[in-house]
């Protein structure tokens, strides 16, 4: 739940206070990677009130971006070094093949494990959202 930042006056005269909770959940990302936000409803008088109309992130929002990691990616290089290793040692023979076995190996697996993460983004706490109704909101 999100919180008016400012008193919404109507031009009927209701209006809705500073703090007032606005529930607004999260859309699938856009195809450019960007927020996607949609409003869903107001609560007034203890009971949330449907609401149609369009949530956009403000401009003066810093959006931070991080790679992160989908897990495994330590047992990844150390299965690709041993893998190397066994198959440095069985293609090789003695020792040196081992240890390019076991870096060849090592190498393959930070590859993969870089395959594998994803990028993050993150809104900061506190960031503004302006919300627009696309149709008028009735109070019970």
């Amino acid at each position: 739940m999100a919180e008016l930042a400012e008193a919404v006056n109507g031009p009927d005269g209701a209006s809705l206070p500073v703090g007032t909770p606005i529930l607004v959940e999260m859309a699938p990302p856009a195809a450019d990677g960007r927020f996607v936000f949609r409003v869903r409803s107001v609560q007034v008088n203890g009971e949330l009130v449907p609401v149609q109309g369009t949530v956009r992130v403000g401009d003066d929002v810093a959006i931070t971006e991080r790679q992160v990691s989908k897990g495994g990616d330590k047992g990844k290089v150390i299965t690709g070094a041993i893998i190397g290793a066994i198959a440095g040692r069985v293609l090789g023979g003695g020792t040196r093949g081992t240890v390019i076995g076991a870096a060849g190996g090592a190498a393959a697996g930070t590859i993969a494990a870089a395959r594998n993460s994803q990028t993050e983004r993150c809104l900061p706490a506190g960031a503004s959202l302006t919300v627009t109704l696309s149709a008028p909101l009735v109070f019970p």
